[in-house]
């Protein structure tokens, strides 16, 4: 087993991969674990999807046999709904990759803007719980930067019927603000440090206001085509404490994917 000096919950490996591979040996030789997300470029079919799932799959398999510890999730983000995608096609299009032993689930799913279109898709994904569950394996829910309060809570009204479920789904991208409401539910809850989404600030104000329920909670930074160190700046500050650090940026993921231990 290689070290892990902490994990990235939340990135997009193939994404840095193709476009600042240099950034790759930094991971190594930080210590990052890197857990990568689906995303597409913009996509106009199902065979466009499907392509994408599978590159994304190849790239970190790749990675993955050299010495970066790294897995992956797939998944049809809400920005990836091409118009001919039916729901009845999400299982078949992801169901294989549950069977790939550096695959731990299902992400990047969610709501981009709650529309009648993005729920259907998403349902469908969250109908495999099952098969997720069967195999140990989890899901990683995406909250949108506009409207996230709103959005946050119709994703969790969908999430009701899957409470069972609880232990196996991660919401990312929480701020201070829907957090809160995430915990309360009891799923995991993802917050990114990047200058766009959360701040270390943010961090801290969340740990002073969730005493009680940091072992649910996850730090990411998302990167992608435009990379953040964020993460890996906080893993050198002073604050928060030691233990609450090492929580936020390596034991909790480590739980929650039932990896490093």
């Amino acid at each position: 087993m290689k070290s892990i000096k902490f994990i990235d919950s939340h990135v997009h490996l193939d994404h840095i991969f193709l476009g600042d591979a240099d950034r790759i040996s930094w991971l190594e030789k930080s210590g990052c674990t890197p857990i990568s997300w689906s995303f597409c470029k913009p996509v106009g079919s199902v065979s466009d999807i499907e392509t994408c799932l599978k590159n994304h799959a190849e790239i970190i398999r790749k990675l993955s046999h050299t010495r970066l510890f790294c897995h992956y999730l797939a998944g049809i983000h809400p920005r990836n709904i091409s118009l001919d995608l039916k729901p009845e096609q999400v299982r078949e299009l992801i169901l294989p990759y549950l069977d790939d032993p550096v695959c731990l689930g299902i992400g990047e799913i969610g709501l981009e803007a709650g529309s009648c279109r993005e729920v259907e898709i998403l349902l469908a994904h969250l109908e495999m719980a099952d098969e997720v569950a069967d195999r140990g394996k989890v899901f990683g829910i995406h909250t949108p930067r506009k409207n996230k309060t709103m959005v946050a809570r119709q994703t969790l009204d969908l999430l009701n019927p899957y409470v069972g479920y609880k232990e196996r789904i991660v919401i990312d991208h929480c701020t201070p603000q829907i957090i809160g409401d995430v915990l309360s539910a009891g799923f995991w809850a993802g917050v990114t440090l990047s200058p766009i989404k959360a701040s270390a600030d943010d961090v801290l104000d969340i740990v002073r206001s969730h005493k009680n329920l940091l072992s649910r909670i996850m730090l990411n930074t998302d990167s992608g085509t435009r990379f953040y160190d964020d993460l890996y700046r906080f893993v050198q500050a002073d604050e928060p404490a030691m233990e609450i650090k090492t929580a936020l940026t390596r034991s909790n993921a480590e739980r929650f994917f039932n990896i490093g231990g």
